[in-house]
């Protein structure tokens, strides 16, 4: 299953403009030489538009799909909407989601999240996977994070 790895939601939307503005299918080597982002960085914006429909990448090409192109289009809060229709799709929030439904109050503290994480998709920075979670669901309004009880909240 595919899995987001971007921490910022602006980094991807960033992108899905940028290739919009051009229009057409572009070279990924020509888009690396062009913004000023590490290649790993590119890769994951990449592989994450690719997980959520808004990308298809074929043969060192990528180019706008027709849900990326109607995703562009929309308003905020019908971006917000048709991005968490692609969210709960793709890791770590299948996966979360699935956490959340086994509690009864569909609330997980943090140092829970933390373990979620160190358990389910292990990786150098424990803290840049909380903060992806965070900030896609916030966007999303998947889920709400309240700092003051570090509660994490399924909204869905």
């Amino acid at each position: 299953m595919q899995s987001i790895e971007t921490e910022n939601v602006g980094d991807l939307l960033g992108l899905l403009e940028i290739l919009e503005d051009v229009g057409k299918s572009v070279d990924i080597a020509t888009l690396d030489d062009s913004l000023d982002e590490e290649r790993t960085t590119l890769m994951n914006l990449l592989n994450d538009g690719k997980s959520l429909g808004f990308l298809e990448i074929e043969r060192g090409d990528v180019r706008l799909t027709p849900l990326g192109r109607e995703f562009l289009k929309s308003d905020v809060n019908q971006k917000k909407e048709v991005l968490k229709k692609q969210l709960v799709k793709v890791e770590p929030f299948v996966s979360l989601i699935s956490l959340f439904k086994k509690k009864e109050n569909r609330e997980i503290n943090r140092d829970d999240i933390y373990d979620f994480i160190r358990e389910n998709f292990p990786s150098d920075n424990d803290e840049s996977t909380f903060r992806m979670i965070t900030n896609w669901g916030r966007y999303t309004r998947l889920i709400d994070y309240d700092v003051d009880t570090d509660e994490m909240y399924l909204k869905e």
